[in-house]
This record gives structure tokens, C-alpha cells and sequence, in this order.
């Protein structure tokens, strides 16, 4: 059975250098552009390029904005928004914004928890590629087979003996079984406590991994109705739908519509070494002292730790399991926000001793904007440096060439993307000698 999963990641932005022209010039200016990029009729490109005072503008916009934060009537806008359709429209977007010298933001359909993709101080055109959606795999066969979820299994008590005993088994198991464990503070009988949650999924019989997990995690007390028997695509569904994930149609993935209504902010870490017990007891109690953090831990090992850590950007490959810190609020307004960002810095100074340092590596996919920005001025590549180090470890400096050579202008930029080497200095005629 072959498995083959695409990932698509767009991390592209550019650069503003002129004074704004006002925006009903903008707009004529861009559609004029586009049309002759494109060959199109404008009337046919009334689903595709959107200005401010289109009435498509606003759900076009708020299409994949993940973070309420960035949702605001107060959260910087874009002057159009361009749904590209077909890759020549993704091609006319790039070469009218950059004849029009504004800041391209490009989304598609990935995590933004920090709004990197769809807000800017600078004006700016927002380049939405979430149509794109079709996966042609040519000369390989992606085959999809039967599959297990496991129904989440939920303790409070013995939370940390599990975790812990999680940590030497989910890395290292049958590469067929993938298990994350949730952390979530909670109140049970008027006791603040922290419930650990394991959700997995194994490629094979529900028979295969009983056997698997009694031997080898029996702390976990698994029994046949913890285990439901679904194809591959039905397991994703089964998320959704738990009673009729079998009669839902895998299209309506692409049509599920999301949650944007509660605020959020996200930071990530790598651990390398098992927590000890004591670590996840203080780690458990900051949680419930800090309140509404939450952890996710995803074990690595398997199929991953098999490519080497040099071969993709992806440097992480030999990490133990990779951390997500999760903080969620419902109160809008800057006093909530202020307060709940510092609870989420706190619980990543507790962090700090267990996971890895000099640099402490962070996950590109969870952007976290606290670790670093660039202001794309002199000090670009430094400024860069300190958070690409985090993100690629060893692999930044081959991004950086890469990056200076395919766009040397630095056109394609954000608050956190691959910088260019700096500039040499031009050459000092020597002096005459006295």
C-alpha cells in the first residue's frame, strides 16, 4: 500500500516604494493591467479581482482569516483582493502589483495563525489561492486503505504517568500508527485538574493495533469499542461526523466552513529528550495556574525520521515530538487581548527549560511573530537570521542563496519570509600614499 501526501505551502509577499494613488485609480489601474496580462474581458473577472467597494470583497476577504484578531473593523486592509481561478491569474496578479510598486500578501488555504498572509501596515493587494485545489499525481499510485481511529480516550488521573510513558512509545512504534496527546486544563467535581487526551490513527486492522498498544501501551487500557474501522478518507471525515462519517462525501472538505469566531494565538516548540515525570507535573500545574492553554504534542519518528534533516528545509526531522501551544479567548477588545497574549509568554517561559535551545526551534507552520520580524531594511539578513534559524536550523543559509538568486529584489517578502545576503560593500579606492 502506497500513501502519498502533498503539501503546498505559499510564503510570498513583496514590497511598497511609492506613494498610494487613491484607491478608485488603483483598481482601474490593477483591472487594466490584469486584462492585458490575462487577455480577459473584465466583465468576465468579476468573480476573480475584487475592490473594496465590491460587494464579493468582504466574504473574499474573510475567506481562511483563522485568527478573529485579524478581523476587525481596526485590522489593515487590503485595497483588492484577487481569487485567482487559473495559475495565469496568479501570474497577471504578481506582475500588475509589482508594475504598480504595492505589497503582495499571498494565502492559500494553510495554518496563519499571526495573519501574516492577509495583513499588512504597508497598502497592499491580497492574492487569495484557495481555489487551488486539485492534485494530479502522475507516474505513482496513491492508494488509500482501510484505516482505525481511535475514540478519544480521556484521563485526569495518572494524566502524567500516561504522558510520560507516551513519550517512549509514540515516537518510536509501528510507523502505521500515528498518536497525538491533547493537554487541556479543566474542572471536574469543582477540582481543577488537567485532562490528557490520545487520539491516533493506525493504517491497518482494529485487531493489529489492540494488540500493538496492550503490549506495548497498556496504560492506555484500550478495548475494541475504542476503535472504529473506516477507510482512510472516512477517518478525516469522522472528525466532523462522528454517526455518518461513512455517508458524507469527501467533497465537502473543500466546503467546510471555519471557525473564526474566538481569538487565538500560537507558539510551538521541539522536545529532543523525555520530559521526566516531575517536568510534565510542573508543566501541569503552570497550566491549570495559567488557564485556557492548551497543549498538543505530535510525536515524530517514523516515515519522517527517516529523510535526512538536510535533505527538505525541514530540519526537525529527528526531534522526539514537536509542541503546539494553543491559547483561545472569546472577549474581544484590547484589554482581553493584552492579557491573554502575556499568559501565552508566560507558559512559553515555563516551557523554556524542557525543550531545545541555542536556537529553540520553532515549527514554520505554526508562524509565531513573537520570535522575531524584519523590517527589510539594512539589517535584513540579521533580522532575518534570528528567527530563520529557528524555523530551518542549518538549512537558513542554502534558503538564503536560494532566495538571493531567484529574487535578488527581494519582491516576494513578509514580517517573517527568507531574506536576501546582504549587500557587499562597494569597493574604497585605495588612498594615495604620502
Amino acid at each position: 500500500m502506497k500513501l502519498l501526501c502533498l503539501t503546498f505551502v505559499f510564503l510570498v509577499s513583496t514590497i511598497l516604494t511609492a506613494a498610494t494613488p487613491p484607491d478608485a485609480t488603483v483598481y482601474q489601474n490593477f483591472l487594466q493591467c490584469f486584462t492585458t496580462q490575462t487577455r480577459a474581458l473584465p466583465n468576465t473577472l468579476a468573480d476573480v479581482v475584487f475592490p473594496q467597494t465590491a460587494a464579493g470583497y468582504t466574504p473574499a476577504l474573510r475567506n481562511y482569516i483563522r485568527n478573529a484578531r485579524f478581523n476587525t473593523t481596526a485590522s489593515p486592509k487590503p485595497a483588492i483582493v484577487i481569487v485567482a481561478r487559473s495559475e495565469a491569474h496568479v501570474q497577471a496578479a504578481v506582475v500588475c502589483t509589482k508594475t504598480l510598486k504595492f505589497q503582495l500578501k499571498t494565502r492559500s488555504g494553510g495554518h496563519d495563525y499571526e495573519g501574516v498572509s492577509y495583513v499588512s501596515n504597508l497598502p497592499f493587494f491580497l492574492l487569495d489561492m484557495s481555489s487551488f485545489r486539485d492534485i494530479t499525481v502522475e507516474g505513482e499510485t496513491a492508494w488509500i486503505g482501510a484505516g482505525v481511529t481511535l475514540v478519544q480516550k480521556n484521563l485526569d488521573e495518572n494524566a502524567v504517568e500516561m504522558v510520560h510513558k507516551w513519550q517512549f512509545v509514540a515516537p518510536k512504534t509501528d510507523p502505521g500508527l500515528f498518536m497525538r496527546v491533547l493537554l487541556q486544563p479543566v474542572t471536574r467535581n469543582k477540582v481543577e485538574t488537567v485532562r490528557a487526551s490520545v487520539l491516533a490513527l493506525f493504517l491497518g486492522k482494529s485487531s493489529e493495533v489492540l494488540s500493538l498498544l496492550n503490549k506495548d501501551f497498556p496504560e492506555l487500557g484500550l478495548k475494541q469499542e475504542n476503535c472504529t474501522e473506516l477507510t482512510w478518507i472516512q477517518s478525516v471525515l469522522w472528525w466532523d461526523n462522528h454517526d455518518n462519517a461513512t455517508l458524507v462525501k469527501p467533497e465537502v472538505l473543500l466546503e467546510r466552513n471555519l471557525d473564526t469566531a474566538s481569538y487565538g494565538k500560537r507558539k510551538s516548540d521541539f522536545v529532543e529528550k523525555e520530559i521526566t515525570k516531575e517536568g510534565l507535573d510542573y508543566l501541569m500545574k503552570k497550566m491549570i495556574e495559567v488557564g485556557k492553554i492548551g497543549l498538543v504534542f505530535n510525536p515524530y519518528g517514523g516515515k519522517v525520521s527517516e529523510v535526512a534533516t538536510t535533505k527538505t528545509p525541514f530540519p526537525h526531522r529527528t526531534k522526539l515530538y514537536k509542541v503546539q501551544h494553543s491559547m483561545n479567548w472569546k472577549d474581544p477588545g484590547p484589554e482581553a487581548e493584552t492579557s491573554f497574549l502575556e499568559k501565552a509568554k508566560s507558559f512559553y517561559s515555563y516551557m523554556a527549560p524542557f525543550v531545545t535551545k541555542n536556537p529553540r526551534h520553532t515549527y514554520l507552520n505554526y508562524r509565531d511573530l513573537d520570535i522575531g520580524v524584519n523590517s527589510h531594511g539594512p539589517n535584513a539578513y540579521r533580522e532575518g537570521e534570528v528567527y530563520g534559524r529557528k524555523y530551518f536550523g542549518e538549512n537558513f543559509d542554502r534558503l538564503v542563496k536560494v532566495k538571493s538568486t531567484v529574487d535578488p529584489e527581494n519582491f516576494f517578502r513578509d514580517e517573517q519570509s527568507v531574506p536576501t545576503l546582504p549587500s557587499k560593500p562597494a569597493n574604497t579606492p585605495a588612498k594615495p600614499a604620502l
